[in-house]
């Protein structure tokens, strides 16, 4: 099976059982029982879910080998865990594939609470109209 991820087409969660509509944000977590990372990230993710209650978390357990192929459009290979950070929306703007730092994660989860992109900036269609009432004088 080839991921969509690995075509270069940008990932998506919305139709999937990994994807909450009410959700600010959507992360899915790729682990393992015996791995020692995994069992980190889930400490993080558990931790900043407490800080961000409107965020879906999933944990999907990939010890048995059928579950592994169902996480393999996903991004999952060689190295665990695949941590995806998903928009409202659903499209996937994050992946990790170890332990992202506290910070990084709950700042990333911020600007999708506020509806900006993963680097901060608004979405074009909010930028649009901003560029139009500043230069209206509003």
């Amino acid at each position: 099976m080839i991921s969509i991820s690995a075509l270069g087409a940008p990932l998506s969660l919305k139709d999937t059982p990994y994807f909450h509509p009410n959700a600010s944000a959507n992360i899915v977590i790729f682990y393992t029982s015996w791995c020692p990372p995994c069992l980190r990230s889930l400490a993080l993710l558990d931790t900043v879910q407490k800080s961000h209650p409107k965020i879906a978390l999933h944990r999907i357990c990939v010890d048995d080998p059928q579950s592994q192929k169902k996480a393999v459009p996903y991004g999952l290979g060689q190295s665990i865990p695949i941590i995806l950070i998903a928009d409202h929306e659903g499209n996937v703007v994050k992946r990790f594939s170890t332990l992202p730092d506290k910070t990084i994660l709950s700042d990333l989860i911020a600007r999708l609470e506020e509806g900006r992109l993963e680097n901060g900036t608004l979405p074009i269609e909010k930028r649009i109209d901003s560029w139009k009432m500043d230069r209206k004088g509003m």
